[in-house]
């Protein structure tokens, strides 16, 4: 199994936002470190891709750093950590909060900032970060009529390859949501890849990364980049 690392806000919200969406800057900042510590190798997402397309095996110590939805937080606080190692990640953003927010009722104003367009090209300028589909607005795929999962997949890959002025060849599923119906749609808007949360039966279209938590200090993030961490995941929901 391919270790792919998956974030959300990076910052100081976990009075605002669900543990399960927040990392705070101090321990995304040490997550960094530990990897440069300790040698691994952090890999832009396509090789990680072509890896499961050939189906050749990867180092352990070679992994891939995501983020989604596409908070201004990525910008301000997890790309300078990313540049100092030189540590490329790739952000799947949303479409309608680009230059926009995300609700939060404990957030100050109700609103937490999105990626502004400006934002987002100096981090594609810079060589480090590439751009993927989190969908158009963040609806359950699952919970959308057809014409809403064309609007979703295919009408948020044209808009960023326009704004990116390049092909968007991956998608990460809001709430990890999929299913064979949803990936064939994918599959025929030109993605090459899908990403999800957890899946017992992972395809290049339900490909599964590891979230990062609040709560996911030195030691449940040394557990969380093993080889333990799967196994123990097949058989406890909970980890």
């Amino acid at each position: 199994m391919y270790t792919i690392l998956t974030y959300h806000t990076i910052g100081d919200h976990k009075d605002i936002l669900p543990a399960g969406i927040n990392t705070p800057i101090e321990v995304f900042r040490s997550h960094m470190d530990y990897l440069s510590e300790h040698h691994y190798r952090v890999a832009p997402l396509e090789e990680i891709v072509n890896g499961v397309i050939h189906s050749q095996k990867v180092n352990s110590k070679t992994l891939a750093i995501t983020f989604d939805d596409g908070y201004e937080d990525h910008f301000l606080y997890a790309y300078p950590v990313l540049e100092k190692y030189s540590f490329p990640a790739t952000i799947f953003l949303t479409v309608n909060r680009i230059n926009g927010y995300w609700e939060s009722e404990k957030a100050l104003g109700g609103k937490i900032k999105g990626l502004s367009r400006d934002q987002i090209l100096k981090m594609q300028n810079a060589g480090l970060i590439q751009f993927g589909s989190h969908g158009y607005s963040h609806n359950n795929l699952l919970a959308a009529n057809e014409e809403e999962q064309s609007i979703e997949i295919r009408g948020s890959k044209l808009y960023l390859e326009d704004l990116l002025s390049e092909d968007v060849p991956f998608i990460s599923y809001p709430f990890g949501a999929c299913d064979d119906g949803v990936k064939n749609i994918v599959k025929e808007a030109g993605y090459q890849a899908g990403f999800t949360i957890w899946n017992r039966k992972p395809d290049i279209y339900s490909i599964p990364r590891i979230p990062l938590h609040t709560n996911d200090g030195s030691r449940r993030f040394r557990f969380k980049i093993s080889p333990f961490y799967y196994p123990a995941k097949s058989f406890f929901r909970f980890v």
